[in-house]
């Protein structure tokens, strides 16, 4: 009876925040990507083995950052002010945490009972025969709930155990990255224990591709049961860790002043604000790991499909980034923004924080730090994709065009840098500006495949770093399109500002 009232005062507390509503958003989006993927096979025999083959790549890619984004949220409610301490007068931190994660795994029930509807939705319009096999649906939605369960485990430790949530938002970015390039890769021990591949390595449905005649055929398989034990292990294990995690936990917290001298008197800092804000914060990791995943896994691509990557140093500069700077690069500066403006953005800090700033210095400042730390993530990028060059002993010289690539990329990165700025000063939520950026990466992507370089700073970006489009781009126009789009979000923040923040108090 206990856990059923305070599951019951888990759900109150989430009242008009439409927790589910992210669940809705990833379903439809999945559905109308199947939908105009496969209308022109409309009626297909092996209608439902497509159903069976995309779904659990699309799901590697989106499921774990929107299991992040959802178990934040869960989180996100105690980490505001002391309430987590509050909380433990009363109740027990094993009791707050498993609470949540059964109000966690019943929501994620929902989702994977959405998805399955969704299918039988989906197969219906595209006319595809009903005799659906019914065992393979089950073991379809058993082995879905399970893996995304144990993702929901990993995730309520990083959100319950650290304040800032952007660990486990880069996590489950990280995550997504990791599996959908595992999904791609020879299988191995390695694929078969990642959390984040699970979602691939139940697939009981494979592609054979005819490289002569280029023709796909898909064909049932037997299950691997090994997957469903291994997701049963990650679950054990998780669980055992947190319980470890929660005795440990208690009221007080370490507080530190380092601020303040034996003799009473402040130190005052040397170092910027915005340095400041983010101190203990790690925001900016993902700058540098997220660019090494993708290099290791480029470079392995690369070294695997020799026969198809001929083009030496050029082939393997679009292994490197074909992700990282479409999609990732843009996800990451977001996380990044949103992380310098959060602390503007409890209670009335924007207000205290504007007697004594300009509303231009403070704008000014946080596109400063955004745009340092993303330059020396490109540069990163750069020692990484040279350096695994030299290691595999590519023939030639470094492509001619490459020193425009990255002054073209940097700049087409300084205008997404300021459109997050202006996105996460406006929406005070922190997963939101993150899914606007990761959504705006697929936009960029269509903009260039339609020829509108110049209409997002999304496409820009993707312009500078595809290479050779930048050689029949008018440079002229790039770099006034770029500055441009810098100049106006930067100034839209100081508008608003100087006309929301100071006069309305919200």
């Amino acid at each position: 009876m206990n856990m059923i009232k305070e599951l019951y005062t888990e759900t109150k507390k989430h009242k008009r925040r439409f927790n589910l509503l992210i669940f809705i958003a990833v379903v439809l989006f999945e559905m109308i990507f199947i939908f105009g993927n496969y209308s022109k096979k409309a009626g297909a025999e092996d209608g439902w083995l497509l159903l069976f083959y995309s779904m659990p790549i699309m799901n590697c890619l989106f499921f774990p950052a929107v299991i992040a984004g959802f178990t934040s949220r869960l989180m996100d409610i105690e980490h505001k002010g002391d309430m987590l301490k509050c909380l433990y007068t009363f109740t027990t931190p094993v009791r707050i945490f498993y609470t949540k994660y059964l109000y966690g795994t019943i929501s994620i029930l929902v989702l994977v009972f959405m998805q399955c509807c969704a299918l039988f939705l989906c197969a219906e319009m595209l006319r595809f025969p009903s005799s659906v096999p019914h065992s393979y649906m089950l073991l379809y939605c058993a082995y879905t709930f399970l893996t995304c369960v144990m993702l929901f485990s990993l995730h309520m430790i990083l959100s319950y155990f650290f304040r800032n949530q952007a660990v486990g938002i880069s996590t489950g970015l990280i995550g997504s990255f990791l599996g959908l390039f595992s999904s791609f890769l020879p299988k191995s021990l390695f694929q078969k224990i990642l959390p984040w591949s699970a979602f691939v390595n139940g697939m009981f449905v494979r592609m054979d591709w005819d490289k002569e005649t280029n023709d796909t055929v898909l064909f049932l398989e037997k299950p691997d049961f090994s997957a469903f034990l291994i997701c049963a292990f990650w679950i054990f294990l998780l669980s055992a860790v947190s319980l470890i995690l929660l005795k440990r936990a208690g009221v007080e917290e370490n507080e530190r002043s380092k601020n303040v001298e034996k003799n009473g008197k402040i130190m005052i800092h040397k170092r910027p604000v915005e340095v400041l804000k983010l101190k203990g914060s790690p925001a900016w990791i993902a700058f540098i790991i997220v660019p090494l995943i993708s290099a290791i896994i480029g470079t392995i691509n690369y070294r695997e499909n020799l026969g198809i990557l001929t083009e030496g140093w050029y082939s393997l500069w679009t292994q490197h980034t074909l992700f990282l700077c479409y999609f990732f690069m843009p996800v990451i500066i977001g996380i990044f923004t949103g992380c310098i403006w959060r602390v503007d953005h409890h209670g009335t800090n924007m207000n205290l924080l504007m007697t004594h700033q300009r509303p231009s210095r403070i704008v000014l400042g946080k596109f400063g730090a955004t745009c340092f730390i993303t330059t020396v993530s490109i540069l990163w990028v750069t020692f990484l994709y040279t350096a695994a060059g030299f290691i595999l002993k590519i023939d030639g010289t470094l492509p001619k065009g490459l020193v425009s690539w990255l002054l073209m990329g940097v700049l087409g990165a300084f205008a997404i840098c300021a459109f997050q700025i202006f996105i996460s000063l406006v929406i005070r939520n922190f997963i939101l500006p993150i899914m606007i950026a990761f959504v705006g990466g697929f936009a960029g992507i269509g903009c260039v495949s339609k020829g509108y370089f110049y209409l997002t700073p999304f496409s820009l970006f993707d312009l500078a770093m595809n290479q050779r489009e930048l050689g029949t781009a008018d440079i002229g126009r790039f770099i006034m399109a770029s500055i441009v789009m810098i100049v106006l979000f930067i100034f839209l923040s100081i508008l608003y500002l100087n006309r929301a923040d100071v006069r309305t108090h919200e």
